[in-house]
Formats: structure tokens, sequence, C-alpha cells
């Protein structure tokens, strides 16, 4: 623990400035270690009067007064002290430091931030009303850095949050000396929005549509398509993670956004699809996620798909190809490298063709009922 002690420093106007040192130092938000604290305090040097020895007398009852403030707060941990020059530090700065090191989810929301506050926002610029003003602009204006369209709800919900968690950071690193985080209302992921996705029928008439700008576009597709895996992913993927054990080919990855080791079972399809297998090397040399976000549309544009598909709706398309073979919502949790069981709820709900197939299932039984025995019920009620 960091004793406490008062120094001064002599001045060339006859007075002395009064500080605190602290040893051993203590280490502050940026990393760098503290060893002393000015206090704006000074006495004379050589005090010759009665009325400058009084003086001295108060200035050093305030300055003992401030050191076992100090270091009762030292006992406490609680270093809000070293932050108190920090309000006028740049929050902007501080986001970007601590967001885009997480990945483009992190910094797009930190853009969509600095498009909100005029790309300038200090520490003490954060207040109740400052976050709930930013709640409502994210939910509901139109935004310059989404193409001046409004964003999606699930889409605003997790930039809105990921704003919230820097500012929460802000509080725990004794920065700001309010957590504004526990009076304000995060926005609610809306399990119940639809997912856009191809049908079968359009996924067979992509394998037929190239690209020749991007060559590797629809090979980038299809392979998300076949597996599921996200933008990310992809664009991450290496040869090296491509593993053969038994009579199956896995992909076995750090999957970027949860952080989690998955050990993933390549279907027929995805093989065909990622074609002879190299030794090493990223798979998808020629892509960018700015490639991907412009170039992807205009290949599904070529193919005559007017809908709105992004790539990540390759993932969508993939979970509901699960869904519709049948498969346990369990099962697709961990094909999707879910980290919880709710994430994969939204592919459980009961799709047309399902419910049609059911139907069906159901006419079956009833003619072959009706085979065995005469109907009770009436042509009239039938019909």
């Amino acid at each position: 623990m960091s004793r406490v002690s008062i120094r001064y420093k002599e001045k060339t106007n006859g007075m002395k400035s009064v500080y605190l040192q602290f040893y051993p130092g203590i280490r502050n938000t940026k990393g760098e270690i503290v060893k002393y604290e000015f206090l704006n305090l000074e006495v004379y040097s050589n005090p010759k009067t009665k009325e400058q020895r009084l003086f001295n007398k108060t200035i050093e009852e305030i300055s003992e007064s401030i050191r076992c403030q100090r270091y009762i707060q030292i006992v406490r941990r609680d270093y809000n002290f070293l932050g108190k020059d920090n309000l006028d530090g740049d929050f902007l700065e501080y986001f970007h430091r601590n967001a885009d090191f997480h990945g483009p989810k992190f910094e797009a929301a930190r853009l969509h931030f600095e498009e909100f506050c005029g790309h300038s926002c200090k520490f003490r610029d954060l207040s109740q009303s400052f976050c709930e003003k930013y709640r409502y602009y994210i939910l509901h204006d139109k935004h310059l850095t989404d193409y001046n369209k409004s964003l999606k709800h699930n889409t605003a919900s997790s930039y809105f949050n990921v704003f919230l968690n820097i500012v929460k950071l802000a509080f725990k690193d004794k920065i700001i000396s309010h957590d504004y985080t526990s009076d304000i209302r995060p926005i609610k992921w809306n399990h119940d929005t639809s997912k856009d996705y191809l049908t079968d029928e359009e996924v067979m008439m992509l394998e037929h549509v190239k690209y020749e700008k991007y060559p590797q576009i629809p090979q980038a597709s299809l392979f998300s398509i076949y597996t599921g895996l996200r933008r990310s992913d992809i664009l991450d993927l290496k040869w090296e993670h491509f593993v053969r054990r038994g009579n199956h080919v896995y992909i076995e990855k750090y999957i970027a956004k949860t952080g989690m080791f998955a050990r993933l079972p390549l279907s027929k399809d995805a093989l065909r699809i990622i074609g002879k297998r190299k030794k090493e090397g990223t798979v998808f040399t020629e892509l960018t996620i700015s490639i991907l976000n412009i170039h992807v549309k205009k290949w599904l544009e070529s193919a005559g798909i007017k809908k709105h598909i992004t790539f990540h709706c390759f993932r969508h398309t993939y979970a509901m190809m699960l869904t519709e073979k049948g498969i346990s919502i369990n099962v697709i949790s961990v094909l999707l490298c879910h980290k919880k069981l709710s994430s994969t709820q939204i592919y459980s709900k009961v799709t047309r063709q399902m419910a049609e197939e059911a139907i069906e299932k159901v006419n079956i039984m009833g003619i072959n009922k009706q085979k065995k025995g005469k109907s009770t019920i009436s042509p009239e009620l039938a019909l």
C-alpha cells in the first residue's frame, strides 16, 4: 500500500508549492505510474509576520486534511482523484482505443456515435440525458454512416450496447464518477424479427452464376451458405484450418466473434465449393469487407435476386436449411457456434414448408384410417 506524504517545492517568488508524494506510485487509467499530486496550494518559504505564520498554519492543516483523505481513498482502492483532470480527455479517442480491436461491429458502433456527437466528445459531456438522446438517435434517426438509412432494430441494439459498455468501462477506470449505464435502459434484442434468407431454388441458381470482377465472391458466398460461417471467419479462413479426421473433413479454428474454438464438419456441398485444397495460406485472398459489402449485392442482382440479402443472410440461409430438414435446435446452435441457445431460438419457428409437410402427413394418416373403416364425418362437414 502506498504511503502518502506532504512535500514542498521552492518557487522563485518566496513561496513553496505544496504537493503529495505517493510511495510506491499509483497506476492511473492510462497505465502510467503517478507519484505526485500538486494541490495548487502555497506557503511562505520564510514567514516573517504573524499573519504569514498563521497563513502557513492554515494551509498546512488543509494539506494534512487532503493527505488523510487520499490515504483513506487508497486503502479503499478509490482512485477517483487521479481522474479529476481527465474529464477534459477525449472520449472518442478512448472509444476508439477500447472498441475497434474487438472487430467490425465495434468499429461500426463507434462510427455511428461519432456521427451523433459531431466528431467531438469529452468525458465531461457524458450524462444521463446525453445517453438518452443517443439512444433515441440510434433507434430512430437516419444515419449517413449507413447510407442515410435508419438502422434495423437489432443492429441499433447491438451498437447502443457497445456504447454502454464503453461508458461503463470509463466508470470502472475511474475517469467518470457515475455509472450512467445503471440509469439507461438498453435496447432489447428483438428475437421475433424476420431474417432474410435464400430458398433452395435460389441457392441452386446462384451456383451457376459467376462474377468476373471478383471470382471468389460466388465461392465465398456459397461456402458460407453451406457452412454458416460469418463474414469475419470467411475472411480469416486459412487452409491450415481444414483438418481431416477419419472419413470427415473439419474446419478447426477460433471463431472471431465469440473467441470459442470450433470444430465444424463439412458437408459434401461445402467441400465441392471449396475445391482442391492447398497446404497453407489465406483461402479467399482477394476479398475484403468493403469488397463483400459492395459486390455481393451486385452478384445477387446479376442473378436476378431482388431480395435484401447481405453476406450475413447466407448464415441465415444455412440455419434455415438445417431447420427445414428437421435438425435439432441444439445441433444447429453448435453448428452456428452460438454461445447461448437463445441466440438460435429465432430459427426454431415453423416455416411454411414445414407446416405444409405436416398437414400432408396428417392427410396421409386420415386416408389410412379411412381405408380401415368408414369415416364418421359427413361430406358436408368435411367440406
